[in-house]
């Protein structure tokens, strides 16, 4: 598998993850009474836990391929990418001009760390 699959790979299911579980949790307060086991019955929470722990898993086959140094930004940078344009696409979340430009930031600090 290439870098760029790893890193598509995890952004995709880390991305859909924390949309789903975003999701799941809008309406229910887990400090609540009752709150866990409602949150614990919801499909969208369980399947966004199942996502996220496959992209962890695919941080793990990545890490033992390349440097630290080298992967971690990249993952970390391009899921963030990915989560707050998510959140503005399928979550109606604010997408700001300041959000706009860290995301340009942070795809060009991307394309450093590559070179």
């Amino acid at each position: 598998m290439t870098t760029a699959l790893y890193v598509v790979a995890y952004t995709v299911l880390s991305t859909a993850g924390v949309l789903l579980l975003r999701s799941a949790l809008r309406n229910t307060d887990p400090l609540s009474a009752g709150g866990i086991r409602a949150i614990l019955r919801e499909p969208l929470f369980s399947l966004g836990f199942v996502l996220y722990a496959a992209s962890f898993a695919t941080w793990l086959l990545a890490l033992r391929r390349y440097e630290v140094s080298r992967i971690y930004p990249v993952f970390v940078g391009a899921a963030y990418c990915a989560v707050v344009a998510g959140g503005a696409l399928i979550l109606g979340e604010a997408l700001t001009a300041s959000r706009v430009a860290g995301i340009v930031v942070i795809l060009a600090g991307i394309a450093l760390v590559l070179r």
